[in-house]
């Protein structure tokens, strides 16, 4: 599970100590109370008043095994961090969506440019203001992590991962662009097109994304699907195309397909981990 790591150093606060409790166990999957309670530096006591607590509502159950759906069915949602709940929330909210604004005109920029035209701004004239938004949705959560009540700290961790995975697209979007001056565009040939219209494919992908992270708009997962089913399939296409040319068009071709190919699967694991904040959905492409 892709959790942020457990403190190691005691922190104030109960809430606090039962997130270190639940993670610790996520992590280790201690045998005995007694190996949990050195890990933790607690007392096995006090360890015992916080397993009763976590029993009750069913987030740990007995053999000291974490129950994700209890979990997150105690947890703060990305639907509520929408409401009017306070500054803070409407804040990153308004961040995320300033992250993921720009890391998306990074992609466009990316595919204009491999159309052969300029953008007006390059994905690279881009990336400092992409990394200076995701440092602060970084910093945003890392403050909620600390001060919200478990097990809503837990979501925040989730949500940076959202963040990361934006910076990511930004990243590829980047390195496509640089790929793409290396290249003439008439000289790909057909393949020219099989690229565009995966990147297409990519922008249709993107909405629904928006959609279900932002509006927790759940009913879209199946076309998000049936989408990155569609764009797999043309990538599969496209790299049986470009193993006719020459080996270092090849090259170029071939490494454009992989960085497409991954930008599709973070935009898909951002809609699924979006999917399973909002109602627990277990999601295909998280690995467990």
């Amino acid at each position: 599970m892709r959790w942020s790591q457990p403190r190691l150093t005691p922190q104030s606060g109960r809430e606090v100590t039962l997130a270190r409790v639940v993670e610790t166990i996520d992590r280790m999957a201690p045998e005995t109370k007694s190996e949990l309670a050195d890990e933790l530096g607690l007392s096995e006591h006090y360890l015992s008043e916080l397993l009763q607590e976590l029993k009750a509502n069913g987030a740990v159950r007995k053999g000291y095994v974490v129950d994700d759906a209890a979990v997150y069915e105690n947890a703060s949602t990305v639907s509520e961090l929408c409401t009017d709940d306070g500054a803070r929330n409407s804040r990153l909210v308004d961040q995320l969506r300033r992250l993921e604004s720009v890391t998306t005109d990074q992609y466009y920029a990316a595919q204009t440019q491999f159309g052969g035209e300029e953008p007006e701004q390059t994905a690279d004239e881009l990336e400092p203001l992409a990394n200076e938004r995701c440092l602060v949705v970084l910093q945003e959560l890392k403050s909620m992590t600390l001060t919200t009540e478990w097990p809503g700290n837990r979501v925040a961790s989730d949500l940076g991962i959202i963040a990361t995975n934006f910076e990511i697209i930004g990243d590829r979007a980047c390195f496509i662009s640089d790929i793409s001056r290396k290249m003439e565009a008439d000289a790909v040939g057909i393949v020219h097109d099989h690229v565009l219209d995966i990147f297409d494919g990519g922008s249709e992908i993107h909405d629904h994304v928006v959609e279900i992270l932002f509006e927790a708009d759940l009913t879209r997962m199946d076309d998000l699907y049936a989408e990155e089913d569609e764009v797999h399939r043309k990538l599969d296409e496209l790299f049986e195309l470009v193993t006719a040319y020459e080996p270092e068009m090849y090259a170029h071709l071939a490494t454009m397909t992989r960085a497409l190919e991954r930008t599709i699967y973070y935009w898909v694991h951002t809609a699924e981990m979006a999917a399973q904040i909002h109602v627990g959905l277990e999601p295909e492409h998280i690995p467990t």
